[in-house]
C-alpha cells in the first residue's frame, strides 16, 4: 500500500475514530470521499452562525443560498428564516459568554471560524474552530453542532480538545492561559454540553495520547478495533472486524438457555448489531445497485422503496 500523504484522513472531526480504530485510516482510503446533505445544511449553517455573531444579520445572498438548498432538498424542510430562528439561542450564547469574559477582562476577544494548525501532533492535521473566546486566563472553545440526528456532548470530545488545543498553541505566545473550555452547542435538540480542563493537561494528552495515536493509525499494520466510533467510518460497510464483533454472538446458539448474564451481555450489543446489520444491507443494496451481484439475493421493486430479496437458489 503506498505511503500515506498529508490528506491521510486524520482530520479533527474522525479522531474519534482513528484514536480509537487506527487501521480505519489506511482501509477507509479504498472509498470514494462523500459527503452528505445534512454535512452541506451543516456548513450553510455554520456560515450563518458566523454572520450573525459579527454582524448581527444574514446577509441576502447567504440567506438566498440557504433557500436554494432547501428547494433542491425539499425532505430536509426548511429555509433561511427557520435556519436563523434555530440559531438565535446559539448566538445568544455566544454573546453571553463574551459578555462575562470582558466584565473580568476588558480586553477579552472573540474570534470566529479560526483555523488551527495541528501539525505538531497529527501530521498534516488542521481543524477550524467556530468560536474563541479569550478572556483573564481562561480560554473557551464554542463548537456548533447543527445535526440532531445524534447527541454529542464535550467531556472528553477529542475533536473539541483538537481544536481547543490548536487554538492554545496559537494563542499562548500572547496570552497567559491557564484554563481551556469546551462547549458543544447543539440548537436543535436543545443540548448544550461543556467540559473544563487545564491548559498544562490539554497539552499533555496531545503529546502522550493524541501524537503517539496519530503515529500508530499512519503505520503499515495499524490495529483495528469495534466499538461506536464505527458509525461514520467509510469502511463501516464491509469491515470484518466489526462484522466479527457481532457474529460472535452465535456462540450463544451452542447453549439451550443463556443466563441472565449472558442476556445482559447481548442487550448491551443489540443496538450495535442492529445498526450494523442496517449498514450492511445499506451498502449490499447500493452495490447491487450499480451492477454486483450477491449469490442468493435479489434487487426487487418495492411500493416506493427498493430492498434486498434473498432467493431460493440451491
Amino acid at each position: 500500500m503506498a505511503a500515506p500523504t498529508k490528506h491521510a484522513k486524520l482530520n479533527s472531526s474522525g479522531a474519534h475514530r482513528w484514536m480509537n480504530c487506527p487501521g480505519s485510516v489506511k482501509i477507509s482510503e479504498q472509498f470514494p470521499a462523500s459527503s452528505s446533505i445534512y454535512a452541506d445544511e451543516g456548513t450553510l449553517a455554520h456560515d450563518a452562525a458566523e454572520q450573525l455573531i459579527k454582524n448581527g444579520k444574514v446577509s441576502a445572498a447567504h440567506k438566498k443560498k440557504i433557500n436554494a438548498f432547501y428547494e433542491e432538498h425539499p425532505e430536509l424542510s426548511g429555509d433561511a428564516d427557520q435556519v436563523i430562528k434555530t440559531l438565535e439561542p446559539y448566538v445568544d450564547f455566544v454573546k453571553e459568554e463574551f459578555t462575562d469574559a470582558v466584565m473580568h477582562d476588558g480586553g477579552a476577544q472573540l474570534l470566529t471560524e479560526q483555523r488551527v494548525d495541528l501539525t505538531a501532533w497529527i501530521p498534516g492535521g488542521f481543524g477550524t474552530t467556530d468560536v474563541a473566546i479569550i478572556g483573564g486566563k481562561t480560554l473557551h472553545i464554542i463548537d456548533l453542532k447543527y445535526g440532531k440526528g445524534v447527541p454529542v456532548f464535550a467531556e472528553g470530545n477529542p475533536q473539541l480538545r483538537l481544536y481547543a488545543l490548536g487554538t492554545l498553541a496559537m494563542l499562548e505566545m500572547v496570552y497567559d492561559i491557564n484554563e481551556v473550555k469546551m462547549t458543544i452547542y447543539q440548537p436543535r435538540i436543545d443540548n448544550v454540553s461543556s467540559d473544563t480542563i487545564s491548559a498544562v493537561e490539554l497539552k499533555s494528552w496531545g503529546e502522550n495520547e493524541v501524537k503517539p495515536a496519530a503515529e500508530l493509525a499512519l503505520s503499515d499494520n495499524a490495529p483495528f478495533a469495534a466499538g461506536s466510533w464505527c458509525q461514520f467510518c467509510p469502511a463501516r460497510q464491509q469491515c470484518r472486524t466489526r462484522a466479527e464483533n457481532y457474529m460472535s454472538l452465535a456462540e450463544y446458539k451452542k447453549k439451550a438457555l443463556l443466563s441472565v448474564e449472558e442476556i445482559g451481555k447481548i442487550l448491551g450489543d443489540v443496538d450495535g448489531l442492529v445498526k450494523w446489520a442496517e449498514d450492511l444491507k445499506e451498502g449490499a443494496l447500493t452495490r447491487a445497485l450499480e451492477g454486483e451481484k450477491f449469490p442468493g439475493w435479489k434487487v426487487v421493486e418495492g411500493r416506493s422503496i427498493r430492498k434486498y430479496s434473498g432467493t431460493e437458489e440451491s
